[in-house]
C-alpha cells in the first residue's frame, strides 16, 4: 500500500504531540522528522511550557514549512503543571483518530507514522509500539530496545519505550487522560491502566530515536520509585514489586560503576 499516493480523505488523521521547554538545542530534529514523514495526513501539536531560550522562535520559523507540506499545525506556549498537564493539553487539542507523543529531544524515522497506521485499526482500542534507538549527543546509536511485549514483565519494565507508541483515540476515550500524580512515570501509569483494561498492544517496526539525558535518565532513582508507585496504584503484587525493585536498584548501581 503506497500511502503517499492516496488521497488524505482515505487516511486516518494522525495527531502528534510534542511537549517542549527550553528545547532549542534539540527541537529542530524533532520537527524536521515530522516534516519528512512519508505519511500525508498529519496534525502536529506543540505544547511549550513558556520557554526562555530560542525554542519559541524556532517553532515559529516552521509555520510556513508546515503549510507547504500540508501539515495542520497548532501550538501554545504557557506555564504548565508538568509533563502530564502538558500532554493533557495536547490531547484536548488533538483531532486525530490516532495519536503519538514525541519528545522534544527525540525524532522519528521517516516511515514511523505510516508503519503505525498500517498495523492499527483506528476504530478499535489499540496501541502500537515500535523500536527505540538510543543515541548520544553525536547522534550515534548506543543501544536499541526491540522486545515483544509480555504483560508479565511489567514488574521490571515494558520492553518498549512510550515514545515509540501510537494510540487510537478510542483508547483515550476509555482510559482517560494522564495522571498529574506523577512527575516522571506518567506514561507508566497510563500504560498499566491500558494493560489492566486489556487494551490490545501491537508490535510495529516504526523507529524512534531517543537522545540520552532525558528526565528519566537524569532522575533514575526517582523514576524507579514512581514506577513502583504506579504498579501499586494499579493493583500489582506488592511482594513482586519489592523483589523486582531490588533487582532494578542493583542494575542502576552496576550501570553507574
Amino acid at each position: 500500500m503506497n500511502l503517499k499516493s492516496q488521497s488524505n480523505n482515505f487516511l486516518p488523521l494522525v495527531s502528534i504531540i510534542t511537549v517542549s521547554y527550553n528545547s532549542a538545542s534539540t527541537i529542530r530534529d524533532t520537527i524536521d522528522s515530522i516534516i519528512k514523514q512519508t505519511y500525508e495526513n498529519i496534525e502536529y501539536i506543540i505544547i511549550d511550557g513558556n520557554s526562555k531560550d530560542e525554542t519559541i522562535s524556532i517553532i515559529n520559523s516552521y509555520k510556513s514549512t508546515f503549510l507547504e507540506h500540508g501539515i495542520a499545525f497548532k501550538y501554545v506556549s504557557e506555564n504548565d503543571k508538568g509533563i502530564a498537564d502538558a500532554w493533557n493539553k495536547g490531547l484536548s487539542m488533538a483531532s486525530g483518530s490516532i495519536l503519538g507523543i514525541l519528545n522534544s529531544d527525540d525524532w522519528y524515522d521517516k516511515n514511523s507514522i505510516s508503519s503505525a497506521v498500517k498495523v492499527l485499526d483506528s476504530d478499535k482500542e489499540e496501541i502500537s509500539y515500535g523500536i527505540c534507538r538510543k543515541v548520544n549527543h553525536e547522534k550515534e546509536i548506543v543501544s536499541e530496545i526491540n522486545i515483544n511485549f509480555n504483560p508479565q514483565r511489567v514488574y521490571l519494565n515494558f520492553g518498549f519505550s512510550h515514545t515509540t507508541c501510537f494510540v487510537t483515540k478510542k483508547v483515550y476515550e476509555r482510559i482517560g487522560s494522564f495522571s498529574l500524580d506523577y512527575k516522571i512515570a506518567v506514561d507508566t501509569d497510563f500504560l498499566l491502566k491500558c494493560v489492566k483494561k486489556k487494551i490490545v498492544f501491537k508490535k510495529c517496526n516504526n523507529i524512534t530515536y531517543m537522545r540520552l539525558g532525558g528526565i528519566s535518565n537524569k532522575y533514575e532513582r526517582v523514576a524507579l520509585k514512581e514506577y513502583q508507585k504506579a504498579l501499586k496504584k494499579n493493583g500489582y503484587n506488592k511482594t513482586l514489586i519489592f523483589f523486582f525493585g531490588v533487582i532494578k536498584k542493583g542494575m542502576l548501581k552496576l550501570k553507574k560503576s
